[in-house]
């Protein structure tokens, strides 16, 4: 009976053992929220990027449509006849084709 009253019950290495495994748990929990956090900040960071690129594309489109309205031959004509352009339209008889072998282009005199 007195021997075992004598004997530890369990050995210093036992507690020492589950207080490094505590510890390493523990380290493991907060360096696991640390991942999740900057995996959290970088999703931000992609669909922040990925918001701008398709605004950008977005403004690409519309810089493209105001180019070909400005570009369109007929809104054109009809922009410059409301400027009151002195232009005058060119008749098919008055192109002039150039060759890369020939000389400069003939200027060609204004009908009135």
């Amino acid at each position: 009976m007195n021997r075992l009253r004598s004997e530890p019950k369990t050995h210093v290495s036992v507690f020492i053992t589950l207080i490094l495994a505590a510890l390493v748990m523990v380290g493991g929990g907060v360096m696991h929220a640390v991942y999740k956090n900057s995996q959290v900040r970088t999703d931000r960071m992609i669909d922040q990027a990925e918001k701008r690129i398709k605004q950008t594309r977005t403004r690409i489109s519309m810089v493209d449509v105001r180019m070909d309205k400005l570009l369109d031959r007929y809104e054109m004509k009809d922009r410059l006849k409301f400027a009151g352009s002195p232009l005058l339209p060119v008749k098919p008889a008055d192109v002039e084709e150039i060759l890369p072998g020939q000389s400069g282009p003939r200027v060609a005199a204004i009908r009135e």
